[in-house]
């Protein structure tokens, strides 16, 4: 797992001292080419086109989506706000990045800030999306090139499915589900990162640690993400007037259970991580006290023999077995003996195990 500088609460609000409603951007990602996609289709055509802004005439039987991707001109998000009656306080959600994840039913349009996250090189990458739905158009608002929803295009384009035939509702719930699809995927990924940092952990690989340390941050990220995401799901079910006029309540039901699934499995793996950084604290301590059991004993065989040296190392004139000519011999032999006897007296006594 590569380590990197992610902070699940990065890009906090940082213009504390403005007024509610004011339009800045908190992301990092400043030097994107804004750029707008533009799809409308209905059941018998299709057409993709790039444009600069977004505003009518828009005709009733088709279905328009509108990508725009970055979030850092000012100018684009208040014209866009002005043509679709967006309110001040949503348009501030759209460009601070630190909004949490939320489905909100406005009385003229849907509105929602999800998480959009995706596996590259086996890294995962995470992105600030909005989503409008008004009438028969669809905004998104995301702040780099490349998203999860060519699934989506390649849907549309090749007539796959049940999506050219229904309205703007059925894309606003398809665009949720392909995230929610996506959060799949991360959960598969971080699985396989727990298993790696186990082995390690059970391996007394220390330094597993700055990789354990990572995937929890990134759990407590991901949680903070999906967890607002079931919830508006459920208020969404209770508030289900808005789902009856394309008798989409089967599918938000479904994604519902999708939805409960992946913060459920978040929440399994956030308990194992725990467990887990117990056990490399565990095997931290023991190996510590494995050390500190070695240093004692050591230092309790070398007393008697530090108290021998110490004996005659006195300067008395006569002192016996000082004359003797195995004497040197003798004192090797009887410290030998002693630190041999004070091993077997530890083995047996099974505070040492060599």
């Amino acid at each position: 797992m590569k380590l990197d500088s992610f902070n699940p609460l990065h890009e906090k609000k940082k213009y504390t001292s403005e007024p509610p409603g004011t339009i800045v951007y908190t992301g990092k990602h400043k030097n994107v080419t804004v750029s707008i996609e533009r799809i409308e289709y209905n059941e018998d055509d299709i057409l993709h086109s790039k444009v600069n802004t977004i505003s009518g005439p828009f005709e009733d039987d088709k279905v328009y989506w509108f990508n725009v991707v970055g979030l850092h001109d000012m100018d684009l998000i208040h014209e866009i706000g002005k043509n679709f009656n967006l309110h001040q306080m949503d348009l501030e959600d759209i460009v601070q990045v630190s909004q949490w994840s939320k489905i909100e039913v406005k009385v003229e349009y849907l509105f929602s800030i999800f998480k959009m996250m995706n596996l590259k090189d086996s890294e995962i990458t995470r992105e600030h999306l909005a989503i409008v739905q008004k009438d028969n158009v669809i905004i998104t608002f995301q702040e780099t090139p490349g998203d999860v929803f060519d699934e989506v295009r390649e849907r549309l384009d090749n007539k796959l499915g049940r999506i050219r035939g229904m309205g703007s509702n059925y894309l606003f719930y398809v665009l949720i589900d392909t995230l929610v699809d996506q959060y799949f995927l991360i959960i598969d990924k971080i699985s396989s990162d727990f298993r790696e940092i186990e082995m390690k952990i059970l391996d007394n690989d220390f330094k597993s640690r700055e990789q354990l340390y990572h995937l929890r941050k990134e759990l407590l990220y991901l949680n903070n993400s999906i967890s607002p995401i079931k919830q508006s799901v459920a208020a969404l079910l209770r508030k289900s007037s808005h789902l009856e006029s394309e008798d989409l309540l089967p599918y938000y039901n479904d994604l519902f259970e999708h939805v409960s699934q992946v913060s459920d499995s978040l929440m399994d793996y956030k308990e194992m991580t725990n467990s887990l950084h117990e056990m490399y604290m565990s095997n931290a301590s023991e190996d510590m006290n494995k050390i500190m059991m070695t240093l004692t004993i050591f230092s309790v065989i070398f007393i008697p023999l530090t108290f021998l040296t110490g004996v005659y190392g006195m300067n008395f004139t006569y002192m016996p077995g000082l004359n003797e000519r195995s004497a040197f011999e003798i004192f090797i032999f009887v410290c030998i003996l002693i630190i041999v006897g004070m091993l077997i007296f530890f083995r047996l006594k099974k505070w040492y195990r060599p």
